[in-house]
């Protein structure tokens, strides 16, 4: 069986999600013996593959693309939507939109138009990308996205709510099935690994650099909580920043960063090697606006490390093992913090180490390319 797996055109500029989704999946499909290629565009023979998964429906146009150029072929096509409810998108717009968002926010009220909007801003100097946005703009953002639900033969969500939303959205009948994210091997290990840092007990935030991730509202949240509780408690961030795209949100994180001596920046760490930094951690928060899962979280809980989320998506995962915040609400983050701080390392059953691992999810993602290929 040969699959090609198709991303965005901008995936290996900029790590994301969806980068290490697929490139996961890929690696465990190829132990149980798939041929897998990655691409980012539509330069590839329809005729080298028995079947294609498209990933990521949300924000970018490619898809509608590679369906276009794959369907006259009549091979199986699977989508992996990644998609984020709209109506987080729409408040974290309406309330929290700093740099760029803040002009789609006053000349649209329509998410998807806003979308086009920042699609426009983002192609510039990318004719292919611009060339692709000007066909949305004419076709229609949502339109194409709809298209491309209806053309697809399967599509995999990573949670139950997921499938609602896209039902909710777009009315589309769609055959879909769940596919769990999961963990890398090197999350699974009981050895216990080297402290990095020096110190530990520390608070720990994974994610880029950018509004979506909401780290200036934990900032104060830390900042208040050491000073209700006279502890000197220590807050670690990992993640890079796009200093042109966001340059007003990592300004502001950028000041706050220099006038609290208790925050640490990393701006990259290998995957391989975050277990170290979840393990001496405490608490892993992640109160972000709008997530498809609550992976980060699911990782530090791999670690034993306590975790703080948000969202119903986040949820599904991690059910009673961690503590949920509003991310518009300070004090609501603060006082989850509080009881993660307080509370005894989690301990993880069985079952849940088992469901959530990459290996997991391509058994599973195999099973289905099976299911189209009889």
């Amino acid at each position: 069986m040969k699959v090609l797996m198709l991303g965005r055109s901008g995936l290996f500029k900029a790590y994301g999600g969806d980068r290490l989704q697929m490139e996961s999946t890929a690696n465990e499909l190829k132990k149980l013996g798939i041929s897998v290629d990655i691409k980012v565009d539509t330069n590839f023979d329809v005729n080298d593959y028995d079947l294609f998964h498209i990933f990521q429906l949300d924000w970018v146009t490619d898809h509608y693309f590679y369906i276009k150029k794959i369907k006259p072929s009549g091979k199986p096509i699977i989508l992996s939507p990644i998609h984020h409810n709209i109506d987080e998108v729409t408040k974290f717009d309406d309330v929290y939109a700093f740099d760029f968002r803040r002009i789609s926010k006053v000349l649209f009220k329509n998410q998807y138009n806003r979308d086009v909007f920042k699609n426009v801003y983002r192609s510039i100097g990318d004719f292919n990308l611009f060339r692709q946005t000007v066909f949305s703009i004419f076709y229609g953002f949502k339109r194409m996205q709809e298209k491309s639900l209806r053309s697809v033969d399967k599509v995999l969500v990573q949670t139950e709510l997921e499938a609602a939303d896209l039902l909710k959205g777009f009315g589309v009948d769609m055959d879909w099935a769940k596919i769990p994210n999961g963990v890398s091997h090197h999350f699974l290990s009981i050895m216990v690994p080297e402290n990095k840092l020096g110190f530990s007990d520390y608070i720990i935030c994974v994610g880029r650099i950018e509004p979506r991730k909401n780290q200036l509202n934990v900032i104060e949240a830390v900042a208040k909580l050491r000073k209700e509780l006279a502890k000197d408690l220590r807050l670690v961030f990992v993640g890079a920043s796009n200093n042109i795209k966001h340059f007003e949100y990592n300004a502001k994180f950028s000041s706050l960063v220099s006038k609290f001596d208790w925050i640490k920046v990393i701006k990259w760490i290998p995957n391989s090697e975050m277990p170290s930094y979840f393990h001496y951690a405490k608490v892993a928060v992640s109160a972000s606006w709008f997530e498809t899962t609550g992976l980060t979280s699911l990782e530090a809980l791999f670690c034993g490390t306590n975790a703080v989320a948000s969202g119903e998506r986040a949820k599904e995962y991690l059910g009673g093992y961690a503590s949920y915040c509003d991310p518009n609400d300070v004090e609501s983050i603060k006082e989850a913090i509080k009881k993660e701080l307080f509370a005894p390392r989690p301990k993880i059953d069985d079952s849940v180490r088992k469901e959530y691992t990459w290996e997991n999810a391509a058994k599973k993602t195999a099973e289905e390319y099976r299911k189209l290929l009889k």
